[in-house]
């Protein structure tokens, strides 16, 4: 009989703490949606690199590589030849024979195994489960909730991918609509040719289900699921013995809610105070936050990889979800999507610090790699102080490390409404886009193995010449051009991207999280922004029909609590981030947005439910649109008297056929600019 380990269980509920030697590695890993994964693989020998920095994590993987990767990854002893057309001398034949003495591969009847054909994701679940039999991991099953399961014909396959489920190796891939959109459901794509990332990430997870297990005696065989865990001030987590058949029953026992929490088969599950990670599973890097029925989905949050896992703020759990706060909008995420850390337990976290030009400049935790990575969103409000760290979940409002508030103050580029104009010519934007690219082809020079991306960025990139571009779409499109070269600079890395070089495709558009490798090809640039514009933000994300979007949340950068960010990108920081290259812009050229501007944009929030924005000003007018719910920011570009002698704001309009609207100036509340 076997057991889990409660000090190995302990470590893997913060084995993402630990630092990743490969954090600094240039090579084809970096940025991808199962980086971790298929690092660790390749420290461990189990998926090796064509060359320097090669690994061709999207590559397809065939029958023959992957019993490869399996004999390396369980060590497997020497196996005799059995198939006709795996030759002894082949290179694969090693593994394959090893796989089949070990009873993990059986080939077809035919006394074939067709080493050469791309391995399936069900293939692959199935010699996945035979090596958790070779491994003596207990058998589990799991409902089969994918929308694609009826695909998975086969009995065997449908156990394995059950008990594959049940331990945590497989969850699924996200489904999403047209847009992008995260749909609150998942499927396996049990046909679908797996990939080496793929490939990696089963047999991480695999590996990791068997670490928990050892060999002795189980005097715990068939406990209840909870018990009660104290956490010491030094962060270390005890497990008491005793159990309890119901969250509610464990729940009642703690006596110090200050230090006891709650597990679930030896994973918190309930604290009295700490963060919430978003956690990656198998096929996905964002995790859904949804409302409280758990079917409504209010956003995607980014788990790790390419962009760190999101830090949630905490307000309480129980065995079926954990309430959260992202950037302050309440929402509620499932326990397979995220786990819990505890205050005394947290490694490190992100932060706010002001640099020496008086800037702000956010510090995001990456909790895989135990390290920061910083970047810069716009001028650091007058309250914060230099080397001092500042906490905030939204960008906005900082408190002290202890917990005392210090202030509001908002970032103009990250609420300036889509809306808007630059001042800005085409001449001046080009003059941005090509001192941009010699910096980023200075960095290759000085450090071409780190920097490849960025050689000849000055003839390469995408983004060249792109000035009278940004000015036409501004013109006909009414989108700030700031806003449009800001959202391609960070999408695209300056225009040196794959997805840029081959795709033309600035923006991302309809790389999915899921499926990183793919998106939409585009003739041109302008195609592609063209696209951004018709398709994207004057269709779904600034525009205001009565009908309602869910990925409508104001036409400002944002964060996850409004704006485009809410749907548009699952990194909880993608506005700031996009933020930032505008303020960036704005300071290289003279400030005459806003740095050096007198009379900047005057920005607002609605403050309400419902609130109808009309043609005129004063309720007899008629209406234009409805903001749904309150924090839309808006461009107050005047003040005007109804009727009534009550004061109405003159606002830009969101909607694409006008170009001012009114609302009631007690509806709109005035925010203070970090300046």
């Amino acid at each position: 009989m076997r057991k889990i380990s409660t000090l190995l269980l302990s470590f893997l509920l913060i084995v993402s703490l630990l630092p990743n030697r490969f954090a600094s590695a240039a090579d084809d890993l970096t940025g991808i949606a199962l980086e971790m994964e298929m690092r660790a693989m390749a420290e461990k020998g189990v998926i090796l690199g064509y060359g320097p920095g090669k690994y061709g994590p999207h590559d397809q993987v065939s029958r023959g590589q992957f019993a490869n990767f399996i004999a390396r990854a369980l060590k497997l002893p020497e196996g005799q030849p059995k198939f006709k057309d795996v030759p002894v001398t082949a290179s694969l034949a090693p593994g394959i024979y090893s796989a089949v003495a070990a009873g993990i591969i059986t080939g077809y009847s035919a006394g074939t195994f067709a080493p050469n054909d791309p391995i399936t994701r069900e293939q692959m679940a199935n010699m996945i489960d035979k090596s958790l039999d070779y491994l003596k991991v207990p058998k589990q099953k799991a409902a089969l909730a994918f929308t694609d399961e009826k695909l998975v014909t086969s009995s065997i396959s449908r156990n394995s991918i059950a008990n594959m489920v049940a331990l945590g190796i497989i969850a699924g891939i996200p489904n999403v609509d047209s847009e992008g959109n995260l749909t609150g459901t998942f499927r396996f794509d049990p046909k679908k040719s797996a990939t080496r990332a793929h490939a990696a990430a089963f047999i991480y997870r695999m590996l990791k289900a068997a670490e928990g297990i050892q060999e002795e005696e189980d005097p715990s065989q068939g406990q209840d699921p909870f018990k009660i865990g104290t956490v010491s001030a030094a962060g270390e987590l005890t497990i008491s013995p005793k159990s309890y058949n119901t969250f509610d029953a464990a729940n009642s026992a703690i006596t110090n809610s200050n230090t006891q929490v709650v597990l679930y088969n030896d994973s918190i599950i309930k604290m009295k105070s700490g963060i919430v990670m978003a956690k990656p599973t198998v096929g996905s890097s964002a995790a859904v936050i949804y409302e409280a029925d758990m079917k409504t989905v209010i956003m995607p949050v980014a788990t790790g990889g390419a962009v760190p896992a999101t830090e949630m703020e905490y307000v309480r759990s129980d065995d079926e979800k954990i309430e959260v706060k992202v950037a302050g909008r309440q929402g509620f995420v499932k326990h397979a999507n995220a786990y819990l850390v505890p205050l005394a337990m947290m490694k490190g976290r992100s932060y706010y610090t002001v640099n020496s030009a008086g800037e702000l400049v956010h510090n995001v935790y990456d909790i895989d790699k135990n390290s920061h990575t910083a970047y810069t969103t716009g001028i650091a409000p007058s309250f914060l102080k230099q080397g001092t760290k500042y906490i905030s979940w939204d960008g906005n409002s900082f408190k002290s490390e202890n917990g005392t508030v210090v202030g509001t103050a908002y970032q103009y580029f990250n609420m300036l409404p889509a809306r808007s104009k630059t001042n800005y010519t085409a001449a001046e934007l080009d003059q941005y886009i090509n001192q941009v690219l010699a910096e980023k082809e200075a960095l290759y020079t000085s450090n071409p193995t780190t920097f490849i991306r960025y050689k000849d960025a000055t003839k390469t990139s995408k983004l060249i010449g792109l000035g009278a571009t940004l000015k036409e779409v501004e013109s006909t499109y009414k989108i700030n051009a700031l806003l449009i070269l800001g959202m391609a600079m960070h999408e695209s890395d300056f225009g040196t991207s794959t997805h840029a070089q081959k795709n033309n495709n600035i923006f991302g558009i309809k790389v999915f999280d899921s499926n990183p490798e793919d998106g939409e090809q585009y003739a041109t640039i302008k195609d592609c922004i063209i696209s951004l514009m018709n398709n994207y933000l004057n269709k779904n994300y600034v525009p205001i029909p009565d009908s309602g979007f869910a990925y409508q949340n104001g036409g400002s950068p944002g964060n996850k609590n409004r704006g485009i960010n809410v749907r548009y990108a699952s990194d909880a920081y993608w506005g700031q981030k996009v933020a930032g290259h505008m303020y960036r812009v704005d300071k290289a050229l003279g400030g005459k947005d806003f740095l050096n501007n007198a009379n900047p944009y005057n920005i607002g929030i609605t403050n309400i439910q419902g609130l109808n924005v009309r043609m005129g000003a004063g309720t007899s007018f008629d209406k234009q649109f409805t903001y749904p719910k309150p924090g839309y920011p808006v461009i107050i570009a005047g003040t005007e008297k109804a009727s009534n002698g009550t004061d109405w704001y003159k606002i830009i309009s969101d909607s694409n056929a006008n170009e001012f609207a009114y609302v009631s100036a007690e509806y709109v509340d005035n925010i203070t600019i970090a300046k």
